[in-house]
């Protein structure tokens, strides 16, 4: 049957224990099409392509390849019956060409006794037969490689690696790829180049391909079909521009709220009705004035860069935030996020740029000097020691101070600001729910008396009536005088709550501005550029 998916997912659950990954999923891969799988973070993407690929046994449901039940069968098994995927990491072996590489991969599928014999003799024997090479010569001047086939594969960039990574898959000859977040680490030029030939791939040798990706826009610039999920169930499935102006869809990558204005195209909703009140609508308490801005940067990121080996985190990120502000630093997964957090608090090593915190270069400093000169960084999770009790883990943080009564003033000022820890002093931290130990780690970082806070992702895993507190407690450390830096998977509260606002994109920024202008380009940069028509 012609039009029979080549790969279907039928009503698949997958539970660790009390914990539903993937929920009554089902999703098809037509003959020559690229199908999307995108979602949040958590989402359950990663657990559902281990599930089609065979590493991972479904609780319930099938997987069917060309009409036939494959769900118990492993991944060897589907791989021979025409079934290949990519790894978001590349593996290539050392002392191999790139030509090397995608000869044994289709000697594998094709003269598996010439792979053995070849390990003896080294190849020397027998010449490659005429119709390897020429199959082989195709797929090298596919890929574009052509100048560089005999080249060793140690050394190659990242996306480069990557091209020879999707080489060795399809010289297995398949019906189906699926490929797991290639365009990761790549820039704008090699990820232009990956798609082309991609495109080619699916066009040109009848292959279906399911593409698992944070690039969004990739996403929607080449599949005919983009399936959504969100906590492990199908959100939406449909064309790109009816994922796109799905409020779902806009419900899960940014919020519930700023979806609902965008449905409104009214942007200017987001400064009349925010969704907490502005730290210049807070009232002074006996804590702390407010800190007033206008003084001059506190922080200055210079053109700053952060290389995983051949991987791009950043590139030329420059911005100041000045005293007594907030900035929200937002994106779509892999944008950059979390380094930009971890190469200012100097927990990764910048590889260009600089940073100066109160006018003082940090740039190489080792991160617990930068703590103590004011910076600290809150990373995802929660930062509490959970077998203490409130009052020695708010102790532990203010040990930094110099004196005993700076020490004492410091835990007493972080109760006074979230006088829910106070009554639970005793408490061991283990036992608080996720938004007390939240707000814990909060309190400890206000008990070093800083100057700037980053807080990562400080509401990740939290239940939205949590999330509440966990927002009011950043608006109480900006009233005590706190700078904050924010990254932040709730777009419409970070908004809210920052004054200016910067997007990145694959470790760029894209756009940066007052908040309150923010609406448009956040809904642009994180569902595509054809967003911006109905939102704006």
């Amino acid at each position: 049957m012609s039009g029979q998916a080549r790969l279907e997912s039928v009503g698949v659950t997958v539970r660790f224990g009390g914990l539903v990954a993937v929920r009554d999923v089902s999703l098809a891969l037509p003959p020559a099409g690229i199908v999307g799988l995108v979602g949040p973070n958590g989402a359950g993407k990663s657990t559902l392509f281990a599930v089609l690929s065979g590493l991972l046994r479904p609780t319930s449901g099938r997987v069917l390849l060309d009409g036939e039940d494959i769900t118990d069968t492993r991944p060897q098994v589907r791989a021979a019956r025409g079934l290949s995927r990519t790894f978001q990491h590349p593996e290539l072996f050392v002392g191999m060409t790139i030509r090397d590489h995608l000869v044994i991969a289709h000697r594998a599928k094709h003269s598996k006794r010439r792979i053995l014999s070849d390990a003896f003799t080294m190849g020397s024997l027998r010449k490659a037969p005429k119709a390897e090479t020429e199959t082989i010569d195709e797929l090298i001047e596919l890929l574009g490689l052509t100048g560089i086939a005999g080249r060793s594969a140690v050394g190659l960039p990242l996306g480069v690696a990557r091209l020879v990574e999707l080489g060795r898959a399809l010289a297995a000859t398949p019906r189906v790829l699926l490929l797991d977040e290639p365009s990761s680490g790549l820039d704008s030029a090699e990820t232009q180049r990956f798609e082309a030939v991609l495109r080619r791939v699916a066009r040109e040798r009848d292959i279906s391909v399911l593409l698992v990706e944070h690039d969004v826009e990739l996403v929607m610039r080449l599949c005919s079909t983009v399936n959504v999920l969100d906590f492990g169930a199908l959100l939406a499935s449909g064309t790109p521009a009816d994922v796109r102006n799905n409020p779902s869809v806009r419900a899960a990558y940014l919020g519930q709220e700023l979806a609902e204005q965008a449905q409104e195209a009214d942007p200017a909703a987001l400064e009349e009705q925010p969704v907490l009140a502005r730290v210049e609508d807070v009232a002074p308490g006996s804590t702390a004035a407010l800190a007033k801005g206008g003084q001059g940067p506190l922080l200055t990121v210079d053109n700053l860069c952060v290389r995983y080996g051949d991987a791009v985190a950043l590139n030329g990120v420059s911005f100041s935030i000045t005293e007594g502000k907030a900035l929200a630093v937002l994106g779509a997964n892999g944008a950059g996020k979390s380094s930009l957090a971890r190469a200012i608090s100097g927990l990764v090593p910048p590889s260009g740029g600089h940073v100066t915190l109160a006018g003082r270069e940090i740039t190489k400093r080792s991160a617990h000097r930068i703590r103590r000169m004011g910076l600290v960084h809150l990373p995802e999770g929660r930062g509490v020691f959970r077998g203490l009790s409130v009052i020695d883990n708010l102790r532990m943080a203010a040990g930094t101070m110099e004196s005993r009564r700076a020490r004492r003033d410091a835990v007493e000022l972080a109760l006074e600001i979230f006088p829910g820890l106070a009554s639970r002093r005793g408490q061991t931290a283990g036992l608080l729910s996720g938004g007390e130990q939240q707000m814990l780690s909060l309190a400890r970082a206000l008990a070093t008396s800083p100057k700037l806070i980053i807080a990562d992702e400080m509401s990740l895993g939290l239940a939205p009536l949590v999330v509440d507190l966990v927002f009011d407690g950043l608006v109480r450390a900006r009233s005590a005088g706190v700078t904050v830096i924010m990254i932040e998977q709730y777009v419409h509260r970070a908004l809210g709550f920052a004054d200016d606002c910067l997007v990145l994109q694959r470790g760029a920024i894209a756009w940066q501005g007052s908040a309150k202008d923010a609406h448009g380009e956040v809904v642009r940069h994180y569902l595509g550029d054809a967003m911006t028509a109905t939102a704006s």
